[in-house]
């Protein structure tokens, strides 16, 4: 009986050392520019997707991702922006957030390359003695399609990178959300993911 405590103690303190010992990753908010207009609120959607994805996934990632409310209250408070970003270096965003042990930035950079409109219809004539009726119905469905391409880079917190790829395709405006297959792509490429 003193074995079994004795290991469940032992167990319990290494369950909590590794908690303890996880490594951060600070989730910036993204850069998302569509058709040339930076959108604040899309990146930070983009920021908000992985850090849940990586919470929800959490046994395949040694990381756990910062908090993307204190990341963003810090960032503001060091005056970096999505338009002040690229005058930053990787050790000083590091600094401002106070000891993430990656940081994530990307960007999602979309643009329209052009629209398909598909004509439906149907009709029916009734012929008769008296009257001739007609009736008829046309839908127009025009698709937007977009070319969307995901960017995304870790850095330790020292500023060596140990990520950076991009991901490139074309979806349609009808599904919005169209963006998560490139990032999720990446995600499985990241060097803290197993």
């Amino acid at each position: 009986m003193l074995r079994i405590k004795t290991l469940s103690i032992l167990g319990l303190m290494f369950v909590s050392l590794l908690a303890y010992s996880q490594k951060t990753v600070a989730i910036l908010p993204f850069t998302f520019t569509d058709d040339g207009h930076l959108s604040i609120e899309k990146g930070k959607e983009v920021q908000q997707f992985l850090i849940q994805y990586i919470q929800k996934k959490q046994k395949h990632f040694k990381v756990t991702p910062l908090n993307a409310r204190d990341v963003n209250v810090k960032l503001n408070k060091a005056g970096i922006t999505p338009q002040t970003i690229d005058n930053f270096t990787i050790k000083e965003i590091s600094d401002a957030l106070g000891g993430a042990d990656y940081i994530l930035i990307g960007s999602i950079d979309r643009s329209m390359e052009g629209a398909s409109t598909v004509n439906t219809g149907f009709g029916t004539t009734n012929y008769n003695t008296d009257n001739t009726n007609s009736f008829g119905s046309t839908v127009n469905t025009t698709t937007k399609k977009y070319k969307a391409t995901a960017y995304i880079s870790i850095f330790t917190s020292d500023g060596t990178s140990v990520f950076d790829k991009s991901k490139g395709n074309i979806f349609i405006d009808d599904t919005p959300d169209s963006w998560k297959n490139s990032v999720l792509w990446m995600v499985r490429h990241f060097p803290f993911y197993q």
